[in-house]
C-alpha cells in the first residue's frame, strides 16, 4: 500500500531532499561490500577505501573551483550541512580573537534569511553560551529576498570575524551576489563563508572557491544533489586560517570531535566511506559528458519544469475563481538572480498547513509558513517570507514546490 501511494504522489520537495540517484547507489555499493576496509589502514584492504575518498575529495574541488587545486585537505567531510556551518563559524571565531574589541567581542555579518543553521550557532555566541562572544548584524535582504553586496561590506567593523551569507535561499530561491562578496571580503582580510547547500546542482559554481578571490569556507551537502543524507563537507581554503594575524585553532586537533585524527586531524571518526563514495560520483555526474553539460541540461529542465508548473497554477486558479489577483510569486522575477528549480507561491485565502493536510497524499511540497491559529494577530508564518515583506494575506498561503532534474 505505502509503495503505491509513494508512485501516485508528485514529488516537489527537492529543495527538502532530493533521492539517491541509481548511479550514486551504484558506486556506492563496492564500499558496503568488497572493499569495506578502514581508509586509515596501511594494509591492502585501506587502498582502495583511501582512493574513494581522495577521488570524491577532487569531485568536490570540481564543482567550486574554475581550476581544482592539488591540496585535497581543503575539503572536510562532516555529516550534515549543519556540522559544516557550525564548524565554519567555530574556526572562524577562534582564529580571530586578536581582534575582538574593548569589551572583548568579535562581530559576524549576516542576513536575516540564513539557515537556521546559522542562525541558532550565531545565537549562542551571542548569549555567551559559547565563547568567544560575539555581536551580529543581520543585513536585510530586499522584496525580492536578495541582499545588496555594498550594504554587507558597509557592515563590516575592525572587529569582524567572518561575514558568512548564503549562496540561495533553501525557501525561495534567491541567489546572493556570493562572488562579489567574496572578492571584496578577502581585500578587507575578514573570512567569507557560504553555505552552497541548496545551490550546488542548480547553478554553476566555479570560482566561488578560487584561491585568490573565492570564499574562504564553503558547505556543500549531499542529499540536495543525488547522495544520501548523512554527508556534507567543508571546504576551507589551505592557510586560511593563519593569515592577516590569525591563529589557526586547529593546529591544537580538532575544535569539534576529537579522536583518531582522520581528516587531516580536523575531525576524528572513521570516515564513512559508501557515502562519500557517494557524494562525489553526484558531482561527477554535473559534469561527466563535458564541460558542465550535465549541470546545464539539468538546469535549463529545471526551468521549464517551474515555468510550467507555475503556469499551470495561475491558470487553473484563473479559470476556477474568475479572479487574476489570488496568488503572488515570492523571490526574484529574473531568473538569473534565483534557482531554476524553485517555485515560492502564496495563495490568496488559504492556510498552507491546512492545504498540504489535505493534498499531501497526492502532492509532496513544503509550506512556505506555519500557522499556529485561523486568524487573527497570532497567525504565524515564515521569517523569510517576512524579512522581505511578503504581505500576510499571501504569505500564510505560501507553498514551496521545488521540481528535480
Amino acid at each position: 500500500m505505502e509503495a503505491t501511494k509513494q508512485k501516485t504522489c508528485v514529488y516537489l520537495d527537492y529543495n527538502g531532499t532530493t533521492p539517491v540517484y541509481p548511479p550514486v547507489l551504484e558506486a556506492m555499493l563496492p564500499y558496503l561490500t568488497d572493499h569495506f576496509g578502514n581508509p586509515s589502514s596501511s594494509h591492502h584492504f585501506g587502498s582502495e577505501p583511501k582512493a574513494a575518498v581522495n577521488k570524491a575529495r577532487r569531485s568536490l574541488l570540481s564543482l567550486i573551483q574554475s581550476v581544482p587545486i592539488a591540496d585535497l585537505s581543503s575539503i572536510m567531510f562532516t555529516g550534515c550541512g549543519t556540522e559544516s556551518n557550525n564548524v565554519a563559524i567555530r574556526l572562524a571565531l577562534l582564529s580571530s580573537t586578536h581582534k575582538v574589541d574593548k569589551d572583548g567581542l568579535l562581530h559576524v555579518v549576516t542576513t536575516n534569511i540564513e539557515h537556521p543553521a546559522i542562525t541558532q550557532c550565531l545565537n549562542s555566541y551571542i548569549s555567551g553560551g559559547l565563547t568567544p562572544k560575539i555581536t551580529v548584524t543581520e543585513v536585510p535582504v530586499d522584496e525580492f529576498g536578495r541582499v545588496s553586496s555594498s550594504d554587507v561590506i558597509d557592515a563590516i567593523q575592525e572587529n569582524t570575524a567572518l561575514v558568512t551569507i548564503m549562496t540561495a535561499n533553501n525557501e525561495v530561491g534567491s541567489l546572493q551576489p556570493v562572488f562579489e562578496i567574496a572578492k571584496i571580503c578577502r581585500q578587507k582580510h575578514v573570512l567569507f563563508h557560504t553555505d552552497a547547500a541548496q545551490a550546488v546542482g542548480k547553478v554553476d559554481l566555479r570560482g566561488l572557491a578560487d584561491e585568490t578571490t573565492g570564499a574562504d569556507m564553503v558547505t556543500i551537502v549531499g542529499h540536495k544533489f543525488g547522495a544520501p543524507k548523512g554527508i556534507a563537507a567543508l571546504y576551507i581554503r589551505p592557510n586560511c586560517l593563519d593569515e592577516n594575524g590569525r591563529v589557526n585553532p586547529e593546529h591544537g586537533g580538532s575544535v569539534l570531535l576529537m579522536g583518531g585524527g582522520q581528516e587531516g586531524g580536523r575531525r576524528g571518526g572513521t570516515e564513512n566511506v559508501p557515502y562519500i563514495a557517494g557524494i562525489g560520483r553526484a558531482a561527477d555526474m554535473l559534469f561527466e559528458h563535458g564541460d558542465r553539460s550535465g549541470l546545464e541540461a539539468n538546469a535549463m529542465h529545471m526551468q521549464k519544469m517551474r515555468s510550467r508548473l507555475l503556469e499551470r497554477i495561475t491558470t487553473g486558479l484563473e479559470e476556477s475563481t474568475g479572479k487574476t489577483d489570488i496568488s503572488r510569486v515570492n523571490g526574484p522575477l529574473n531568473a538569473d538572480q534565483r534557482l531554476p528549480n524553485t517555485l515560492s507561491i502564496g495563495l490568496k485565502g488559504v492556510q498552507s498547513g491546512r492545504l498540504l493536510a489535505d493534498i499531501g497524499e497526492v502532492v509532496a511540497c513544503s509550506a512556505g509558513s506555519a500557522c499556529h491559529s485561523s486568524s487573527g494577530p497570532t497567525m504565524s508564518y515564515s521569517a523569510i517570507l517576512k524579512a522581505m515583506n511578503v504581505p500576510q494575506t499571501f504569505a500564510v498561503g505560501t507553498l514551496r514546490l521545488s521540481v528535480g532534474p
